[in-house]
C-alpha cells in the first residue's frame, strides 16, 4: 500500500468515526489550503507552462460540439456543473449557441476520433496525450498568465467503458477555469488522479473560491501566493464558508443525484 493511499484511508476510517476530528486535521486546515491551491494552481499538466497563475479575465463562453448521440443527456450534465462553476467562482460562464461566439470548445467524440480532434483544435503536444489518457483539454492563454481559449475532449465510449463519463464532464471543465495541474498531495479531490471522486468536493469548492477571489491575478508566482492567500482563507473562515464546504458543494450540484445512474 503507497503512503498516499493509506494517507487517505486512515483519513477516510477517522471521517466515519468522527467527521469534525479528520477534517480539523485535514483540508480545512489553512496550510493545506495553501498547499493544495499552488499545487493544481501553478504550472501546468504537461509541465511546459511558468510556474504562474493562469485564470480567465474575461467571461468563459461555451460552445458543445456533438459528434455522438445521447446529446440530451450530455447536455443536461454539463449544463448542472457549468451553473454549478458559475455559483460557486462568481465568474460569468455560459453556453453559446455557435463556435465562433466561443473561447471554450467541448467536443463529445469518439475515441478513434480523438487523436484527430486534438491535433486539430490543440496541436501535437496535447494529441501526444491521447493515449493515455481517459479525457483531456487544451488550454490557450496569455503570456502574462491570462486564459483566453480552451478545448475539452470527450471520447464517451472510452469514458464509459471505465465509469467516467460524468468525471470527464466535470474535471476538464473545471481545470480548464485556471486549476490545470493534479496532484496526490490533493485530497479529496478531482484533482488528484488516485482518487475515486468523480464530483467537486468540499475542497474543490475552495480552491476555485480562492482562484476567483479579485485577490488573485493571472501572472502571480509562489511568492505572490503566499502573501495572498493565507488573506483569502482567513476571510473564508470569518465567513463560515470552510466548515461548511462538503455539505455546500453536495446541496449545490445535481450531479450529486445523478451519478450513479450516468456512470
Amino acid at each position: 500500500m503507497s503512503i498516499t493511499i493509506f494517507r487517505s484511508f486512515v483519513i477516510w476510517v477517522m471521517a466515519a468515526i468522527h467527521p469534525a476530528v479528520a477534517s480539523s486535521i485535514h483540508w480545512q486546515q489553512p496550510a493545506f489550503l495553501l498547499q493544495s491551491f499552488e499545487e493544481v494552481a501553478l504550472g501546468s499538466e504537461d509541465g511546459r507552462a511558468k510556474p504562474i497563475v493562469h485564470k480567465w479575465l474575461r467571461p468563459v463562453k461555451v460552445y458543445v460540439d456533438h459528434q455522438v448521440g445521447d446529446v440530451q443527456l450530455h447536455d443536461r450534465m454539463l449544463n448542472a456543473h457549468i451553473r454549478h462553476l458559475k455559483l460557486i467562482s462568481g465568474h460569468n460562464i455560459q453556453r453559446v449557441s455557435s463556435a465562433h461566439l466561443a473561447n471554450v470548445r467541448v467536443l463529445f467524440t469518439q475515441e478513434q476520433q480523438l487523436y484527430e480532434m486534438a491535433l486539430k483544435y490543440s496541436g501535437k503536444p496535447t494529441a501526444k496525450q491521447t493515449s493515455n489518457a481517459v479525457c483531456l483539454a487544451g488550454v490557450r492563454g496569455k503570456k502574462s498568465g491570462e486564459i483566453v481559449a480552451a478545448t475539452i475532449y470527450i471520447p464517451v465510449d472510452r469514458a464509459r467503458q471505465r465509469g467516467k463519463l460524468v468525471a470527464c464532464i466535470v474535471e476538464e471543465l473545471t481545470q480548464v477555469l485556471g486549476l490545470p495541474r493534479d496532484s496526490d498531495k490533493v485530497f479529496p479531490s478531482i484533482f488528484n488522479d488516485h482518487s475515486t471522486d468523480n464530483l467537486l468536493s468540499g475542497l474543490d469548492d475552495l480552491l476555485l473560491r480562492i482562484l476567483f477571489d479579485q485577490r488573485i491575478q493571472p501572472g502571480m508566482d509562489r511568492s505572490a501566493l503566499r502573501q495572498q492567500v493565507p488573506l483569502i482563507i482567513k476571510d473564508l473562515q470569518s465567513q463560515g464558508m470552510i466548515q461548511t464546504a462538503e455539505q455546500r458543494v453536495r446541496q449545490q450540484s445535481p450531479l450529486y443525484d445523478w451519478l450513479e445512474p450516468l456512470k
